[in-house]
């Protein structure tokens, strides 16, 4: 009952281990993993030796200057470290001055002078990742914190060459390379791209201040980054250039630890992040699923997709209605993931799709009238972010996303520090009056959802995905592959696949005409992307990784068309 046609030119061949397995978007940080669990590191020090690794080998998407979430399950122990970036307590919903037209850049929002929200020193908010990671290190980690740092030391002090996506990347933003002196100086040493080509040895990207930054927090922990003199240096030079950030932003930051929001699909238990993420978008799709029967549909067959993309549809529309951070707006989390919500959202499936999917009303599930109300904020797509999973041998199991915003962030690494900084202030709706308006020290509204899955033998997948608004879908779809068409990873990502994050529905070409034409027919706005923009590398689709665990074989998939790359440990 499945379509497994790809229309791929190539794919990547499937790690299987039985003794444990690490998937990232880089092989350097891959290593740096797989050196955690030979060493005798469990699934967090893995987990945390290649997120701060792949901050390195992929600075343009990730790194210590951003945040995000770790979904992990460790022994009985299970739950989510949020890490997100959150708001300046300096920040207010008219910081940004208005231009009166769109934007052309970022999330589409309303546009503002110079793009103040999407590049820049006004552009920052207060990075989580390190809190995070090193949470989640204090509580699980089997080797010292030292050691979990040491491989992104060692790269940014002895340099790598760049893997062929960051060299595309670097390459495209050559105008945000030159826009700001730091990044110039780091990216484009004599102002080109001296390590595109290997001689020797020679030539590789090196990255010496973030190397002492790295240092400096190996030796001193992580207060020398948020109460120390690695945040002086950050806090000066953003606020000598007209950013707002503080030094109480940084000493007031903690991580969220939760149970994480659980739920479940067909016969397993999922969970995925609370609150302001995607994770609530992806178990609102999820659980409207339920009540649909894939068995009667082949996978990917045309009654299939139409019922997936109406679930998703419904989901995105409840999400820009409602969906803020919960210290400021009042949001009804319980009625939008309650089973009778979820069943009357299934029953709006009808045969044919509505002109628009509308959003429902979940207050009603919730049992209350809402104690506040704003304007919904509807953005568009972003990109940048990073994604990794790792499940160890013992069966402990970790998903971490984590993001500096689009491409190299804010553009801004603060004098002396190597860090780049986020530009997540562009996850904001600079609109005052809004259910995602800027606010002081304001969780913004984002769309990562990293998740695990349990079933009666423990952790069974841990998956994810980046690419903005992309993210829920890819994620999503790939479940109902892998729980309901019993796809193995690679063979799930490499599939043909669909993402409903915008007014079309975009689909690969490996959806066959035949198809495409019968969802026209049911309503739906197709557009069908050619096969030369999907391997071009250009981000069309979210890109995800995937680890399964069944019967304590251990297998991985990741992003064809990235440079992914997942190891078993042997």
């Amino acid at each position: 009952m499945s379509n497994l046609q790809t229309n791929l030119t190539f794919q990547k061949s499937e790690p299987q281990s039985t003794k444990g397995m690490v998937a990232t978007k880089d092989r350097l940080a891959t290593q740096a993993g797989i050196d955690m669990l030979e060493a005798g590191g469990n699934a967090i020090d893995a987990a945390v030796a290649s997120c701060l690794a792949i901050g390195v080998v992929e600075p343009e998407s990730s790194g210590i200057g951003g945040g995000g979430y770790m979904v992990f399950q460790v022994g009985n122990e299970g739950g989510v470290i949020g890490f997100p970036m959150k708001g300046p307590l300096k920040g207010t919903p008219n910081m940004f001055e208005l231009t009166g037209k769109s934007s052309t850049e970022g999330f589409g929002w309303a546009g503002v002078k110079n793009d103040e929200n999407i590049h820049g020193f006004k552009s920052i908010a207060v990075p989580g990742c390190l809190a995070g990671l090193y949470e989640a290190h204090k509580k699980f980690g089997k080797l010292p914190f030292k050691e979990t740092i040491t491989p992104a030391i060692t790269l940014a002090k002895n340099g790598f060459q760049p893997e062929w996506f960051s060299l595309y990347k670097l390459a495209s933003m050559l105008p945000m390379l030159n826009r700001y002196s730091e990044l110039r100086k780091t990216f484009l040493p004599n102002g080109n791209l001296n390590f595109a080509h290997m001689t020797n040895g020679e030539n590789k990207l090196i990255q010496s201040d973030l190397a002492r930054t790295l240092i400096e927090i190996r030796d001193n922990g992580i207060d020398s980054f948020y109460r120390g003199d690695i945040t002086k240096k950050i806090v000066k030079d953003i606020q000598e250039n007209g950013g707002i950030l503080n030094f109480d932003d940084f000493d007031q930051y903690k991580p969220f630890i939760w149970k994480g929001l659980e739920f479940k699909y067909r016969n397993k238990t999922l969970r995925v992040p609370p609150y302001a993420s995607a994770g609530i978008t992806s178990a609102m799709t999820l659980k409207i699923l339920n009540n649909i029967d894939f068995k009667k549909f082949d996978h990917n067959s045309p009654e299939m997709l139409h019922h997936y993309i109406c679930a998703a549809k419904m989901a995105y529309a409840d999400r820009f209605q409602y969906l803020a951070d919960p210290e400021f707006t009042d949001v009804p989390w319980n009625g939008l993931v309650s089973d009778e919500y979820s069943k009357i959202r299934a029953l709006e499936i009808k045969k044919t799709a509505p002109n628009n999917f509308e959003f429902g009303n979940p207050w009603i599930q919730e049992g209350r009238e809402p104690n506040t109300f704003a304007d919904p904020s509807t953005p568009s797509p972003d990109n940048g972010t990073t994604h990794l999973a790792v499940i160890d041998g013992d069966g402990n199991a970790v998903s971490i996303t984590n993001t500096i915003m689009s491409g190299f962030g804010s553009g801004i690494i603060p004098k002396g520090t190597g860090v780049v900084m986020n530009n997540g202030m562009m996850w904001y709706d600079p609109v005052p009056g809004r259910v995602n308006s800027v606010a002081p020290g304001k969780y913004p509204l984002n769309n990562m959802t990293p998740c695990i899955v349990l079933g009666n033998d423990g952790v069974e997948i841990a998956v994810g995905a980046s690419g903005g608004r992309r993210i829920t879908n890819c994620v999503t779809s790939l479940l109902v592959k892998m729980i309901d068409y019993n796809l193995n990873p690679q063979e799930a990502i490499d599939s043909p696949r669909v993402d409903c994050s915008s007014d079309f529905t975009d689909l690969t070409s490996g959806i066959d005409q035949n198809t495409i034409n019968e969802l026209i027919q049911k309503g739906h706005k197709i557009n069908k992307l050619s096969d030369e923009l999907l391997r071009s590398g250009i981000n069309m689709f979210a890109s995800p990784v995937a680890i399964t665990r069944k019967n304590n074989q251990l297998r991985a998939g990741v992003d064809s068309f990235h440079t992914a790359y997942a190891q078993g440990l042997t």
